[in-house]
């Protein structure tokens, strides 16, 4: 898991900062883990919804609900994680203040989540002609993507190209839409969360002297 390449270690003084405060910051699992819950709880509501009628009153409060409950999730995330490190990781962690623009980072990379689910929605209530299949291999190739850049190590590589694969791959399948992307957001939950719990394991074997 550790990344002692050249390449990663090019660069200015704050790209090479940069690289390794996210190092630090996803070496323990926790965000992985917490994200795939996420992606857990959208499935649910993708199966949930599979069941209701499509203009219905019913389905149209779920998704206003699941919205709105993604949304807080996901912003209090950030503090969850700090607490749960602060309270039982500090003693192999240490502390580390991040720099207000590391905070702004994230809160534009889950504003941009947001929006993109808000959208990815709105466009499977519009019911344009072969839209399903779009917003199936799109999502997959976005949220891949996504993941990719924000670990940039081979395990979140590895995490992206399943999701953009299983996305594309459900494109095609002739079930209904919301089935399908309850699977691709089981499937993408149950790897961030089998990769994030790996790692959280992993990291806790290690003797605290050594470090990372």
């Amino acid at each position: 898991m550790q990344d002692t390449s050249s390449s990663f270690l090019q660069g200015t003084p704050d790209a090479i900062a940069s690289r390794l405060m996210q190092k630090a910051h996803l070496r323990d699992g926790l965000p992985e883990i917490l994200v795939g819950l996420l992606f857990l709880l959208a499935a649910g509501f993708n199966f949930m919804s599979a069941s209701l009628p499509r203009a219905s009153t019913g389905l149209k409060i779920a998704f206003l609900a699941d919205i709105g409950l993604f949304v807080v999730l996901s912003v209090g995330t950030f503090w969850l994680l700090k607490w749960v490190r602060r309270q039982f990781l500090v003693e192999r962690e240490g502390y580390v203040r991040q720099k207000t623009n590391r905070r702004k980072l994230a809160r534009i990379l889950v504003g941009g989540l947001i929006v993109f689910f808000l959208v990815l929605y709105a466009a499977l209530f519009m019911r344009l002609p072969n839209m399903d299949n779009w917003v199936l291999a799109g999502t997959g190739l976005y949220v891949g993507a996504i993941w990719a850049f924000i670990g940039r190590s081979r395990r979140f590589v590895v995490s992206g190209l399943l999701d953009a694969v299983t996305g594309i791959a459900l494109a095609f399948a002739r079930i209904s839409v919301e089935n399908r992307l309850g699977i691709l957001f089981t499937v993408m939950g149950i790897v961030a969360l089998l990769s994030g719990c790996v790692v959280f394991v992993r990291f806790i074997r290690q003797p605290r002297e050594a470090g990372e």
